[in-house]
C-alpha cells in the first residue's frame, strides 16, 4: 500500500513538473472546496517532494547545473587615435549641469560648457560601446556567472537592456536567478489590470490588454508578470485611474507617474505618498530590500507575509521587481527553486535598493523579450524551462495582470 502510494505521488509530481498548468487549473476548483489554505499546504508539499527529487538527481550525479544561456562577455570600450594638428574644444561639464544629468531618468540633457583644452597632434577618441553595468559578484561556481550580457535594443541598435544570472543559493547549485537589467533613461514600464485578477469578487476589473499603439515592432521590448491575485492578500492595484483593489499602509508598492512615468519603489504611506500624481501603482507583500538591505521579515519564512498560503521558505519558482539607489536602473529577477532568502540576495547583489516580489509558482511567473519579425512580433522567453508555455501570453489579453517594457518616448 505504501509503496503504491509513494508510486502515485511520484507520478504525480512528474506529470506537473512536466505540465504545471495542469497543477493551476486544478488550484482554482479546489480552493473553493478546501480554502487557500489547504491548497497552500498540497502545494507546500508538492514543492518541498520537487526539490527533494531535484536535490537527489544533482547529487547522484543524474543532472547537471549550466548556465541558462551563452554567457559572452561585454567587449569593453576600445580607444582610436585619430589625426589632428589643430587645438579642439573637449566640453568640461560644470558641476551643476553634471549634477542635472543624473538627478532623474526623465531630466533634459544639459549643454556643458566649453573651454579651450590644448590637445596633442593624435586626438585618442573613445568608439561607441554598448551600454552596460559592472560584473556582479558571483554568489556560485558557474563560468559567466554575474556578467551582464546586451540583450533588448532599440530601434537602431543601442542596448537598453542588459541580462545575467545568479546561484544565490548554496545548498541548491540549481536554484537559479535570470536578472534582467534595464536603462530607465531609454525605456519605460507600464502595468495593466487582468480581465479577471486582481479583483474583487463585486468588485471593478481590468480588460487585460496593453495599449495597442505599444505593440509596434521595435517599440514593445518585454512583457512579465504581474503580483498575486486578490485571495491571496488583496493587496492594491490601480492602472489608468481605476483602482481594483485599496492601497493598504506599510506594504511593498511600485508606482508609475503619470505624464513622466517616474519609478518608485517603497512602502505605501512611508516611502510613497497617497497623494501623489501616479498613472499605475501595484502592492505585493513586504519590501524584499529596503534601502539597499535585505528585510528582517525575508527570514521569517511567514506564508501571511510571502505568499498567503506559501511560507517564505518554501523553494518555487519567484519573481521580483527592483530599483536602483538612483533610480535609472530597473531590476527583474526571476527563477526556479528560489526562497524569499534567496532571491533577497540575488536581488541585493544585483543593485536592487528596494525591491518587491511580483508573482510565485512556475505557472504565474514569466519574462519575455519582445523582437520584431518584420511587422509581427515574437515572444522569446527568458528562460526556456520554465517559461516556454505560452510565452506571448501578453501579447493578446490576459486573466492575470502583467507589466511590459517600451522605448522610452523622446
Amino acid at each position: 500500500m505504501v509503496l503504491l502510494l509513494f508510486t502515485a505521488v511520484a507520478i504525480g509530481i512528474f506529470i506537473l513538473t512536466l505540465f504545471p498548468q495542469i497543477g493551476a487549473k486544478a488550484a482554482k476548483p479546489l480552493r473553493a472546496i478546501i480554502g487557500n489554505e489547504g491548497v497552500g499546504r498540497l502545494e507546500t508539499i508538492y514543492f518541498a517532494l520537487q526539490d527533494t527529487a531535484r536535490q537527489t538527481q544533482y547529487q547522484a550525479g543524474l543532472a547537471q547545473v549550466s548556465a541558462p544561456w551563452e554567457v559572452t562577455a561585454v567587449p569593453l570600450p576600445t580607444l582610436t587615435a585619430t589625426s589632428s594638428h589643430t587645438p579642439t574644444l573637449l566640453p568640461t561639464p560644470t558641476a551643476t549641469n553634471a549634477q542635472a544629468a543624473t538627478s532623474t531618468p526623465d531630466a533634459a540633457p544639459t549643454t556643458p560648457t566649453a573651454t579651450a583644452t590644448p590637445v596633442p597632434s593624435a586626438t585618442v577618441t573613445p568608439s561607441p560601446t554598448p551600454w552596460t553595468l559592472p560584473p556582479l559578484t558571483p554568489l556560485g561556481t558557474l563560468a559567466g556567472e554575474g556578467i551582464w550580457q546586451s540583450y533588448l535594443f532599440n530601434p537602431v541598435g543601442e542596448v537598453v537592456a542588459v541580462r545575467t544570472f545568479l546561484q544565490p543559493d548554496p545548498a541548491r547549485p540549481y536554484a537559479l536567478a535570470a536578472i534582467v537589467a534595464f536603462d530607465l533613461r531609454q525605456t519605460r514600464l507600464h502595468y495593466v489590470l487582468g480581465s479577471e485578477e486582481p479583483a474583487l469578487p463585486d468588485g471593478p476589473r481590468g480588460y487585460g490588454l496593453m495599449n495597442t499603439d505599444h505593440k509596434a515592432p521595435g517599440y514593445l521590448l518585454a512583457t512579465f508578470s504581474g503580483g498575486f491575485m486578490a485571495s491571496h492578500g488583496a493587496y492594491g492595484a490601480m492602472a489608468d485611474g481605476l483602482t481594483v483593489l485599496p492601497a493598504k499602509d506599510g506594504y511593498a508598492t511600485i508606482t508609475i507617474g503619470e505624464g513622466d512615468g517616474r519609478l518608485q519603489i517603497g512602502e505605501w504611506g512611508n516611502d510613497i505618498s497617497a497623494n501623489g500624481n501616479y498613472q499605475s501603482w501595484r502592492q505585493n507583500a513586504r519590501l524584499i530590500t529596503q534601502n539597499g538591505q535585505i528585510t528582517d521579515r525575508v527570514y521569517n519564512g511567514s506564508a501571511a507575509t510571502w505568499g498567503s498560503s506559501i511560507n517564505g521558505d518554501v523553494v518555487t519558482w519567484r519573481s521580483a521587481l527592483g530599483l536602483s539607489a538612483d533610480g535609472q536602473i530597473l531590476y527583474f529577477a526571476a527563477g526556479p527553486s528560489l526562497s524569499m532568502p534567496a532571491l533577497a540576495e540575488a536581488m541585493q547583489t544585483a543593485g536592487a535598493y528596494n525591491s518587491l516580489l511580483l508573482d510565485i509558482n512556475e505557472t504565474w511567473v514569466h519574462f519575455a523579450a519582445i523582437r520584431a519579425d518584420g511587422e509581427t512580433l515574437a515572444a522569446e522567453p527568458l528562460l526556456p524551462e520554465g517559461m516556454s508555455t505560452n510565452p506571448d501570453r501578453y501579447l493578446k489579453q490576459s486573466q492575470r495582470d502583467f507589466f511590459y517594457v517600451t522605448i522610452r518616448d523622446p
